[in-house]
């Protein structure tokens, strides 16, 4: 993008491109129409809030008539047209990034459990389970040597237990 920026309106001011380069994309993404057709429209409106005596750009005036000026911002939106056709490309790759992240951050966070100890409020709360479902608790040195991970497991095991009957 950087590219196509630098090589357009070298006639304008930094402050005048950003600014029409930012209406511009905002017409992009307002309007689903053509490069030919978004360049004759912001036109029209330009020409047409200057008639009003209130134009967005004070800088366009000189430049709506200019063929050169209709090209670059056809070039423009062309440009726009074919970086959104490339994300669109993208972004099942993207998707498929996101799932491979979201599988990893759980298996760090399950490894991080496997190595603390269980908290007080996991081990009341499989207790109150335990009794609520009348169900056995796990031995005392197997609850010592436990996991937060392993008491997550037997909490979720209880819990989908009770929903399956």
């Amino acid at each position: 993008m950087q590219n196509i920026k630098t090589s357009l309106f070298l006639y304008l001011t930094p402050r005048q491109k950003s600014q029409l380069f930012g209406t511009l994309k905002a017409y992009f993404k307002k309007h689903q129409l053509s490069s030919n057709d978004l360049a004759d429209k912001f036109l029209e409106d330009e020409k047409y809030y200057i008639d009003m005596e209130n134009p967005h750009f004070e800088f366009v005036k000189d430049y709506l008539n200019d063929d050169i000026f209709y090209n670059e911002i056809k070039k423009f939106f062309d440009y726009l047209a074919f970086e959104k056709s490339q994300k669109e490309k993208m972004e099942p790759y993207i998707q498929k990034q996101k799932e491979f992240a979201k599988i990893q951050r759980k298996k760090v966070q399950e490894f991080k459990m496997s190595k603390l100890k269980p908290t007080k409020k996991q081990l009341f709360f499989y207790d109150k389970l335990t009794k609520s479902h009348n169900l056995e608790k796990k031995p005392k040195e197997i609850l010592e040597n436990a996991s937060r991970l392993d008491l997550r497991n037997w909490i979720m095991e209880i819990i989908d237990g009770k929903d399956d009957e």
